[in-house]
């Protein structure tokens, strides 16, 4: 599922621009979180709160390559190495993440640590909004047409 919505969101990015569609499905997974907790307050059956937990989790992790190409594209080739190795250190920090949330649970409950952990997911997109001006990924690809012109 997430191939196939990250192929939607590559397709959806040449149209909006590749950080507008990260912020867009970014959103939209935090807001599937909080309709998570919603369902699981409601009483809704497991299946309900189980479907807005894959669904949240499809949108959040399907725009990575958007956002790699992003660095990328600001990154010179030769420096490229050191963010992929950042890019490796962030995927092992997950794990500290995992333990601190689990801290967070004993100390604020569940609920607590998703509106917390959804409330920081919601201001880490902030910086992105700063990047809106970017033309889209078929504006670039035309400017480099011209240029080779």
């Amino acid at each position: 599922v997430i191939v196939w919505l990250s192929k939607r969101a590559q397709r959806l990015s040449q149209k909006w621009g590749r950080c507008q569609t990260t912020v867009f499905f970014k959103w939209l997974g935090i807001t599937n979180m909080f309709l998570m907790l919603l369902a699981y307050h409601a009483g809704l059956p497991t299946w309900a709160v189980v479907a807005f937990y894959l669904f949240r989790t499809t949108t959040m992790n399907c725009c990575s390559a958007l956002t790699k190409s992003q660095l990328y594209d600001c990154v010179k080739k030769s420096e490229r190495g050191k963010f992929t190795v950042l890019e490796s250190v962030n995927m092992f920090s997950w794990s500290g993440s995992a333990a601190a949330g689990g801290i967070l649970v004993d100390k604020i409950g569940i609920t607590n640590n998703f509106i917390v952990t959804g409330t920081l997911q919601f201001v880490a997109t902030m910086p992105l909004l700063f990047l809106f001006g970017l033309p889209s990924e078929a504006a670039q690809k035309e400017m480099r047409a011209t240029e080779t012109r």
